[in-house]
């Protein structure tokens, strides 16, 4: 009597889940970023001059979406301002350190004021109205958008890497 056999065995296919891997995080990055601009941005940040949303302009542009500014209420137009102080923002992607992130950078003075502060009409860095904002401040975006892309991450799962095994021949 003759037995046969064959053996195989299961590789993975390690460059091909490391390319799917970065690619799939980059997308999570960019819809993390955009939940994030949700609940800070659109909810929170009025428009007025446009200078404060604008600060969020070049992030917006690299998440693959754009920050709408509705109704100018001040005479000048300050988008300019606004984009001009917000250089250091955007995506970071370092897939060979395992790191994917993104980053809101301003100086903007009277955004990063009225984050923090409680502003009252007259009161320094100058508020534009007598009737003050419509959004309270202190606004705490940054905490807002931190719950609202924590809350994203929540329901993250990572690609299956199961689906990169190949059966191999084992002589």
């Amino acid at each position: 009597m003759k037995f046969t056999h064959k053996f195989v065995a299961l590789e993975l296919d390690l460059a091909g889940y490391k390319r799917f891997f970065n690619s799939y995080m980059e997308d999570w990055l960019k819809q993390a970023g955009v939940e994030w601009l949700h609940a800070t941005v659109l909810a929170i940040i009025p428009t007025w001059s446009k200078a404060s949303r604008a600060t969020f302009q070049k992030l917006a542009r690299e998440l693959g979406t754009a920050i709408p500014y509705g109704e100018q209420k001040s005479r000048k137009d300050r988008a300019g301002l606004g984009l001009s102080t917000s250089q250091g923002s955007g995506l970071e992607l370092d897939p060979g350190n395992s790191r994917w992130y993104f980053k809101y950078h301003t100086t903007l003075r009277y955004l990063a004021y009225n984050e923090y502060n409680h502003v009252v009409y007259g009161q320094a860095p100058n508020v534009f109205s007598p009737r003050g904002l419509t959004n309270p401040t202190p606004y705490h975006f940054q905490e807002k958008g931190q719950k609202a892309f924590e809350d994203f991450t929540r329901f993250t799962e990572l690609p299956n890497p199961f689906k990169f095994l190949k059966k191999v021949k084992v002589s």
